[in-house]
């Protein structure tokens, strides 16, 4: 069965984060935090989801801060964001999309054109990440063959394979749609390779094989 994409709804509203719950559960895997802190923190875990459903006004960190701190991880950089909110001035709306949102929705919505605006998102997002795969792929590899030999030693050939394309920049999104892996089986390799390698984060790893 193929995974769901994965929706990482940002609210401080408890009603909405209910009701979009309920409304996309059939369809995509989603999770749900309270404020934009919470979101950062989560992101900063290798969790990656498909798309991000992210509330401008919320305490310590507005949407648009959330926006540009998602932007600083390596991994949430290519994520498709989009607003879903209910200010509804005209300048919010520029400001959102200048800082890089791919849409802007705002409360009440209405279901059926949620649902085909985020479908629409998910399908340019994916097609984005093929583009970076292939562009990836004409890049000049600059792995140092026998530092990697050295450092995945212990590794199975999965996660050596796997390995090697955390140390070129791929994504886990990327990797799964690379190797025809699941997104899940992707994270349950690289957290093996975590606990294998004695490391917390992607970018310690990717030191350890360059």
């Amino acid at each position: 069965m193929e995974d769901k994409n994965t929706i990482l709804i940002v609210d401080d509203d408890p009603a909405l984060l209910k009701m979009a719950g309920e409304i996309l559960r059939g369809n995509y895997a989603v999770s749900c935090v309270k404020s934009g802190c919470e979101a950062v923190a989560l992101l900063q875990t290798d969790y990656v989801p498909d798309i991000i459903l992210l509330d401008i006004d919320m305490p310590e960190l507005n949407g648009f801060d959330t926006l540009t701190a998602l932007r600083e991880i390596e991994n949430a950089q290519d994520i498709p964001i989009v607003f879903l909110t209910g200010v509804t001035r005209t300048e919010a709306e520029l400001k959102g999309l200048s800082c890089g949102a791919v849409d802007y929705i705002t409360k009440p919505f209405i279901k059926e054109i949620l649902l085909a605006r985020l479908k629409v998102h998910l399908e340019n997002g994916k097609r984005l990440r093929q583009l970076s795969i292939v562009e990836k792929n004409r890049q000049e590899i600059r792995i140092d063959e026998g530092k990697f030999e050295r450092t995945s030693a212990g590794l199975s050939d999965t996660e050596r394979k796997v390995s090697r394309l955390i140390a070129l920049g791929y994504t886990n999104q990327e990797i799964g749609e690379a190797l025809h892996y699941s997104y899940n089986y992707v994270k349950k390799v690289v957290a093996a390779i975590y606990e294998k390698k004695y490391v917390s984060k992607r970018s310690e790893l990717k030191k350890l094989f360059l």
